[in-house]
C-alpha cells in the first residue's frame, strides 16, 4: 500500500473512533440529564438518543451506530435511580437490539431514502420492543406494578420517540451536509 493510502485509512479510523466517542458521550450526557427532567423524561431523552443513533450511523457507518445502540441502554440502566431500574437493566439487551434494528434499517435505506429508513426502522423497533416487553414481563416474573410501567415505556412511546428522533436526525444530517459522511 502506498503511504498516502495508509494515511487516508488512518485518518478514517481516527475520525470513526472520534465521532463514535463524541456521540456516545453526548448520548450519556442526555441520559444523565434525563434524571433531572422528571418522570416523563423519556419523551425528551428518547428522541435525542434515537437522533444520536441515526446521526452516528450517517457519520460513522453501521458499526458506530450499533456500538452506541448497545452501550447506551446499559449506561442508562446503571445510572437510573428509579425502583424499576433492575428490570430495565435486565431488559437492556432487548433495548440494544431494538436500537440496532432502527440503525440497521436507516443504514440500509440511507442512500435511497432517509425518511423510509426512519419510518421502517421506527416501526420495526417499536414492534420488536413491544413484543419483547410483553414476553419479558410475562415470563420473567416481573411484579405487576413494574410490568405496567415497562409495558407503558416500551409500547407506543417507542414509535413516537423513534419518529421524532428520526426527524431530528434528518435535520442534523442535512445541516451538516457532506461533511458528516465518514469517507468524504
Amino acid at each position: 500500500m502506498k503511504e498516502g493510502q495508509v494515511d487516508r485509512m488512518n485518518n478514517v479510523k481516527v475520525r470513526y473512533i472520534t465521532r463514535t466517542g463524541v456521540l456516545l458521550a453526548l448520548a450519556i450526557v442526555f441520559q444523565m440529564m434525563g434524571r433531572f427532567l422528571g418522570p416523563n423524561n423519556n419523551y425528551i431523552v428518547g428522541p435525542l438518543i434515537n437522533a444520536i443513533l441515526l446521526v452516528s450511523t450517517a457519520a460513522t457507518g453501521v458499526w458506530g451506530g450499533i456500538t452506541i445502540s448497545v452501550i447506551a441502554p446499559f449506561v442508562s440502566a446503571f445510572t437510573n435511580k428509579a425502583p424499576i431500574a433492575p428490570f430495565i437493566l435486565s431488559f437492556s439487551p432487548f433495548i440494544a437490539l431494538g436500537n440496532a434494528i432502527i440503525v440497521l434499517c436507516f443504514y440500509l435505506l440511507y442512500k435511497k431514502s432517509k425518511v423510509a429508513g426512519v419510518a421502517v426502522g421506527a416501526v420495526l423497533k417499536f414492534a420488536f420492543l413491544y413484543a419483547s416487553v410483553t414476553l419479558f414481563t410475562r415470563y420473567f416474573g416481573v411484579p405487576e406494578n413494574f410490568a405496567k410501567v415497562m409495558n407503558a415505556l416500551f409500547s407506543w412511546p417507542q414509535l413516537l420517540t423513534a419518529v421524532i428522533g428520526g426527524i431530528i436526525a434528518i435535520i442534523v444530517i442535512r445541516l451538516l451536509g457532506r461533511n458528516i459522511e465518514l469517507n468524504k
